[in-house]
């Protein structure tokens, strides 16, 4: 009889089906359409910015914050005194550094003669500190060093709609960049 019960628990008690674990999810953030304000710093630039960032210069160094999106742009003002060719230097070894944990770098440049704004945009694709890094130059006398950064741990796959959307935000700031 304990043969019977032990056979019978046997067979009915196994089942083909496997548990899979749930996979992780992310936050999803929703975009909204951007709209474009014009901002005029002290310190002889303007641009247009986002109108839902934050704007906070201190010595000609900006910070433009989106609470929406946890990021911030860093801007990052220095004065060419004939050596032009070393802080471009030092920006290229940020560039490597950064570049590491990414598998394809993209690079774009921005010339306006007319005005004097050269620029040279670098997104990165992977887990890297900073998703994207320029700069924009008159080559005379500022060096303008910009990085984005977001308050979190870098995942490229979950904060690719906000590196979109800010990145958006970046090559708008560079178009329309303009020295006094």
């Amino acid at each position: 009889m304990k043969s019977i019960l032990f056979l019978f628990l046997f067979l009915f008690s196994c089942s083909n089906q496997s548990t899979i674990p749930k996979p992780t999810a992310f936050f999803y953030s929703e975009l909204k359409t951007a709209d474009y304000v014009y901002y005029k710093s002290n310190c002889g630039y303007s641009f247009f910015v986002n109108s839902k960032n934050e704007i906070d210069s201190k010595n000609c160094n900006i910070k433009i914050k989106n609470n929406f999106l946890n990021s911030t742009v860093y801007l990052s003002s220095l004065n060419i005194q004939d050596n032009f060719n070393l802080i471009h230097s030092d920006f290229s070894k940020k560039i490597n550094e950064n570049s590491k944990n990414t598998f394809v770098v993209n690079v774009s440049e921005y010339n306006d003669e007319k005005n004097r704004v050269f620029g040279k945009y670098y997104s990165f694709t992977g887990n890297a500190p900073s998703n994207t890094q320029f700069y924009i130059t008159d080559s005379i006398s500022v060096y303008l060093i910009g990085s984005l950064y977001f308050d979190s741990k870098p995942n490229y796959d979950s904060l690719l709609p906000s590196i979109h959307s800010v990145n958006n935000d970046i090559r708008k700031m560079i178009q329309t960049f303009n020295w006094k």
